[in-house]
């Protein structure tokens, strides 16, 4: 069998480097973990690569104790990311260990990266052929086109099926809505576009209370321009999804939805359960579209939909 040119790609970067390989992901995307090189591509069933970076990268004020790391990329479409602190996502120590003090300082450096990167100046139209950040989330993206019904993956689709209805129409419409006023607010600042726990490396988060050791968020798959709470909003649905998921103590996931924000300098307010709705309605997406069709997981993401999808209708953007 003749390696493709991302394996060989892959392999080569990797020469010479110590720890691992670790190898994990899904059909969306995959993951090597060599000590501190990590290694990210779009999975054998990704609906689209990576989002090519702008040129030249948007500036980003220091932010003290974190940084973005774009990495480079490789020949197929994966990129490298040099020199990280840890070999393990923030994502990772919280399903090993829970929710603990020690994850604080990585998540309210996540918040302050994701508030300097977005006063980054918005790029104005620039000459064809000058890669610009994309004014669409691939992940939002994905959402819009599922809940549109033009998923072409069937087990998402069967999953869209019984969402629907375990929801009822008036809750599975306002699903749509929300994703449609995101997509269309006028207030774009240059966004991460999918700040998943899973892209943020800290090394040894969880030794006790006053650990703030180097944070790293990975920063070069999805580079777009989205409003401010899109990116916001990604990262407390997460940690709302694995606290629904994983359980423990409520007032320490809160204590972490916290540090985001206040990390942030600016809370979601009522924006907050729609956020999580949808980014946890997105990764229902995800899995049953590049990982597996489990019918008892559908039903259980649609009650815990059925209840985020409870706090109000629709509001208008200038409300945020």
């Amino acid at each position: 069998m003749t390696a493709t040119p991302t394996a060989t790609a892959v392999k080569e970067a990797a020469e010479g480097v110590g720890g691992g390989p670790v190898r994990f992901g899904t059909g969306l995307l995959r993951t090597t973990v060599h000590g501190g090189l990590w290694i990210r591509e779009p999975g054998p069933l990704a609906p689209a690569g990576f989002h090519p970076l702008p040129t030249p990268l948007p500036e980003t004020p220091p932010t003290p104790g974190v940084r973005l790391v774009h990495g480079e990329e490789l020949p197929g479409g994966a990129r490298a990311y040099r020199g990280l602190s840890g070999d393990e996502s923030v994502a990772g120590h919280l399903l090993r260990h829970g929710p603990h003090p020690g994850l604080r300082p990585a998540l309210h450096a996540l918040g302050r990266a994701l508030a300097a990167l977005h006063t980054a100046p918005v790029p104005v139209p620039v000459p064809s052929g000058v890669p610009a950040p994309s004014t669409a989330s691939r992940g939002w993206a994905r959402l819009d086109a599922w809940l549109a019904g033009r998923a072409p993956e069937v087990w998402a689709a069967q999953a869209a099926s019984v969402l629907r209805e375990r929801l009822g129409a008036e809750r599975w419409h306002r699903l749509r809505d929300w994703t449609a006023e995101l997509a269309a607010d006028p207030a774009l600042v240059v966004s991460h576009g999918a700040p998943g726990l899973g892209s943020l490396v800290a090394a040894a988060p969880v030794s006790g209370p006053a650990a703030d050791g180097p944070v790293e968020l990975l920063a070069g798959e999805d580079l777009c321009l989205a409003p401010w709470y899109s990116d916001v909003g990604w990262a407390v649905g997460e940690l709302t999804e694995l606290a629904w998921q994983l359980s423990g103590d409520s007032r320490a996931w809160q204590s972490l939805v916290d540090a985001v924000e206040e990390g942030y300098g600016r809370s979601l307010g009522p924006l907050r359960p729609r956020l999580a709705a949808l980014r946890i309605a997105l990764h229902l997406h995800d899995y049953t579209a590049y990982v597996g069709w489990q019918p008892e997981t559908v039903e259980r993401f649609a009650g815990f939909l059925g209840y985020l999808t409870g706090f109000g209708g629709p509001t208008a953007p200038g409300d945020h």
